[in-house]
């Protein structure tokens, strides 16, 4: 249960501010800036929760429970095997220690060899700072393997060349941007790739890299927002078979081909009609032709698209109709069209004939959900139909397809499965009469006949699908007679663009309508009450919770807010790195520099919403001292707020991760989530 804690004393001292004609009182504007007077109360504020953290009954058991299952801590960081060139590429966990590594392989299930160990090189820089990839992408002739290499909680790494044959990194080093989701345009004989980035000016650019010797530089390209608008985050250059032509394909969370560039000359034009709407992304058949997925239908279709009159859509040739599903992903392997698509929240694999007459679909048919369908976004290039699927109650297990055969045959373990669990699918309404889905998940043998203590996720943003994904974090608390509850709110993605469009910009209010719905309908049934009531989310489900904290304090008994924002009027700081963190910002909450959107942003900010006299939940928040997207300081000025106005005597603390940024791996990770679940576990009542 909580504790009786004693804060450092806070200097309140207002300052009046106006933002897009919105005119506020800051009362903690000095804790905005990074001083030494504001790091200092940080830290003050961090060595408490942490303690508090700590000393939590569950703490230790929960984090050697998750050291012990991998599977909780390391979902977005290892990636199935890709075919190319003849070999077979995969990342998964170093073999000498903590961290991830390179391996390449003979066959699908064949043991790797290793090609760079990310812990072994974090181990000799001994500065005790761990090593990360994002992203990695082999060359076409298999002969070379890009991957982002990030130290510590920076998000801002390089993109290093590992030489395959010889198992060495090349001397290349290239800035990369972590969160920007950009991959590599490698030409098809392996000679350099193409990668974008931004121009000193914030415009965006696209570089040529050469990478053997003697392959010639060429001049960058810079395109104007004509073609690339600066609010895009950035873009993927994807290379023609014949290395003639690259579409960049926008990243992360929106998929648009923006432009297509004659390589030969280095001449870039818009790849998509005036006016087009929507996103459209997918591979190349040929030199001439682009299949695509195209939201011009709510959800989605695929087309042929002829490179010479992509911008006149009466030559686009449709080749498979919108269906009941929403498509997600297209790729073409063994001249059939791989297709994933959500039905009902769930995701399905495709198979269609190049000429749009069906093939199959792949044996899946549990709630379930995969990293190509949520995040990824698309089939990353293979030459072979590699999927990944998971369930609340099996962790990732990843599947090579053979398409000739009809054969589908798991590669390497086995996810590991929890026994004796409960899955169902419920639905709320929410404010506006929409109808909103959710999951509960829980021990078969628990009686709900009285309320439980509940657990509540969720994200709602960015174009993001939240599915059913195995329980990480929550497998703790549902096995210690909790009920996890994962939420699908608009704003993400799980019924398509107009879920997502929902959800976002002016609309924003709605994810929060939503989630409030869902818990309204969880203490209705009886499932759950306030004093038993939890809710957590991370980033954009960050700031979720924190709107959560502000709008509705009766529903929850504790809240964590993971890496958020809460002063949407002064989200970001200014600077080049910043810049394109800014496009996200913009893209999905608006400018609160425009007088417009000014309103809508103050009107749900959390920082600006707290009340002076009211009753909070406990609150643990958790940020990464490095975190260029969701810098501390939204922490130090929410803290500093909420302990002021709080009634109700439970816990208010801020918890900041040094050397950290948006997420980490490893221990480090473990140790996060331990922290404020174990907390949260105490607040309620349970033990571990």
């Amino acid at each position: 249960m909580s504790k009786t804690l004693s804060y450092p004393i806070t200097r309140r001292t207002p300052v009046t501010k106006t933002v897009g004609g919105v005119t506020f009182e800051d009362p903690y504007a000095w804790l905005h800036e990074e001083s030494e007077e504001a790091r200092d109360w940080m830290w003050k504020q961090d060595a408490i929760a942490q303690n508090c953290a700590q000393s939590c009954e569950s703490y230790t058991r929960l984090k050697q429970r998750l050291i012990d299952t991998p599977e909780a801590i390391s979902a977005l960081f290892y990636g199935h095997r890709r075919l190319v060139g003849g070999k077979w590429f995969f990342m998964d966990a170093s073999p000498t220690g903590d961290g991830q590594a390179l391996f390449v392989a003979d066959g699908p299930a064949r043991p790797g060899r290793l090609l760079f160990d990310a812990g072994a090189f974090a181990r000799s820089a001994g500065d005790g700072r761990i090593r990360s990839f994002h992203f990695w992408e082999p060359s076409p002739d298999a002969a070379f393997l890009a991957c982002t290499l990030f130290t510590g909680g920076d998000m801002m790494g390089v993109w290093r060349v590992i030489d395959v044959a010889r198992r060495k990194l090349l001397p290349i080093e290239i800035p990369a941007i972590g969160f920007a989701g950009v991959i590599p345009g490698w030409l098809p004989d392996g000679n350099g790739f193409y990668l974008q980035d931004r121009s000193p000016e914030g415009h965006h650019r696209v570089r040529f890299i050469p990478i053997r010797r003697g392959v010639k530089p060429k001049p960058d390209v810079v395109l104007g927002p004509d073609l690339v608008p600066p609010i895009v985050p950035g873009f993927s250059p994807q290379v023609s078979p014949r290395g003639r032509w690259a579409i960049g394909v926008s990243t992360p969370h929106e998929h648009t081909a923006y432009v297509i560039g004659d390589l030969r000359t280095g001449t870039w034009r818009r790849f998509l009609p005036e006016g087009f709407t929507g996103e459209c992304d997918g591979a190349w058949l040929d030199d001439k032709t682009y299949v695509a997925r195209v939201h011009d239908a709510p959800r989605g279709r695929v087309v042929a698209i002829p490179v010479a009159t992509s911008t006149d859509k009466t030559t686009w040739r449709e080749l498979v109709p919108p269906s009941d599903a929403v498509m997600r992903a297209v790729t073409l392997v063994e001249k059939r069209i791989a297709i994933s698509e959500l039905k009902d929240v769930s995701v399905r694999f495709r198979l269609v004939n190049l000429d749009g007459t069906p093939d199959r679909i792949l044996p899946f048919d549990d709630f379930g959900s995969s990293r190509i369908a949520s995040l990824v976004r698309r089939f990353e290039k293979s030459d072979a139909l590699v999927v990944d699927y998971e369930t609340f109650t099996q962790a990732t297990t990843r599947y090579h397809y053979d398409v000739g055969k009809g054969r589908l045959t798991r590669i390497g373990p086995e996810g590991k499965k929890l026994e004796g669990i409960t899955v169902k699918q419920r639905f709320a309404t929410s404010q506006d009469g929409a109808r909103v889905p959710y999951f509960i998940v829980y021990r078969q043998d628990l009686d709900l006949s009285a309320p439980k203590p509940a657990l509540v996720e969720g994200y709602g943003g960015f174009n993001v699908v939240y599915g059913p994904s195995f329980l990480r974090t929550a497998g703790p608390f549902v096995e210690a007679g909790g009920v996890y509850v994962h939420t699908c709110l608009r704003g993400g993605a799980e019924y398509g663009p107009e879920w997502h469009n929902a959800g976002r910009l002016r609309n924003k209010q709605r994810t929060f309508d939503d989630l409030f719905a869902i818990a309204e309908d969880l203490i209705a049934a009886g499932i759950t009450k306030p004093d038993l009531l939890a809710m957590t989310g991370a980033s954009n489900g960050g700031l979720l919770a924190g709107v959560a904290i502000a709008q509705r304090p009766d529903l929850w008994r504790v809240v964590v807010p993971d890496v958020p924002i809460f002063d949407q009027m002064e989200p970001l700081r200014t600077g080049p790195e910043h810049a394109a963190i800014l496009s996200f910002f913009l893209q999905e909450y608006g400018d609160p520099r425009d007088p417009a959107m000014a309103r809508v942003l103050y009107a749900y900010s959390p920082y600006h919403l707290i009340k002076d006299g009211t009753a909070y939940p406990a609150v643990f928040q958790v940020f990464g001292e490095n975190d260029l997207g969701c810098l501390p300081f939204h922490g130090r000025k929410f803290t500093a707020r909420l302990q002021a106005a709080t009634t109700s005597g439970r816990p208010i603390l801020l918890r900041v991760w040094k050397d950290t940024a948006h997420g980490t791996v490893g221990e480090k990770a473990a140790a996060q989530v331990a922290e404020w679940l174990g907390f949260v576990m105490q607040e309620l009542g349970m033990r571990y």
